[in-house]
C-alpha cells in the first residue's frame, strides 16, 4: 500500500448553517450534496452536512485538483455507521488515473466545527 494523497478540512458550522438558511441556500444544497446526501442529513444535526461538506473538501485536497463538482464526491453510511466515500464524474476518472484502490475516510464534528480526513492509498 502506498500513500497517493492526504487531504484535511475543518468547516465551521455555524457558516454553514447560514449558507443552508440564506437566499441562495437551496441552490447552493442542490449544487453541493447529492440526493442521497440530503436525505440522509435533512431534519437532523446541522454537523451532518458539515460533516459531508468538509469531506468532500478534503477530498479534493488529497487529489491536489481544487473543487471540481459538489456531487462527484459523495458520502455515503456504511451499515456499520462508518463514513466512506464514492467518487462520480471527473474526479472518479482522476482517481482511475491515479491508479487509487482505497479511499480512507475519517469524520468528526463539535458543537462548532466538524473535521474531515482523507487518505488515498494504492
Amino acid at each position: 500500500m502506498s500513500v497517493i494523497g492526504l487531504g484535511t478540512d475543518l468547516a465551521d458550522i455555524k457558516k454553514l448553517e447560514k449558507k443552508l438558511s440564506g437566499k441562495y441556500g437551496k441552490r447552493f444544497l442542490q449544487n453541493t450534496f447529492t440526493q442521497n446526501e440530503i436525505a440522509c442529513a435533512q431534519g437532523k444535526n446541522i454537523a451532518k452536512f458539515a460533516t459531508a461538506f468538509a469531506a468532500k473538501e478534503a477530498t479534493y485536497k488529497a487529489f491536489r485538483t481544487g473543487w471540481i463538482e459538489g456531487k462527484d464526491v459523495e458520502v455515503v453510511r456504511e451499515k456499520t455507521g462508518a463514513p466512506s466515500i464514492i467518487l462520480h464524474g471527473e474526479i472518479e476518472k482522476i482517481a482511475k488515473k491515479k491508479k487509487v484502490k482505497e479511499i480512507h475516510l475519517s469524520l468528526s464534528f463539535t458543537d462548532s466545527h466538524a473535521v474531515a480526513v482523507v487518505l488515498l492509498t494504492s
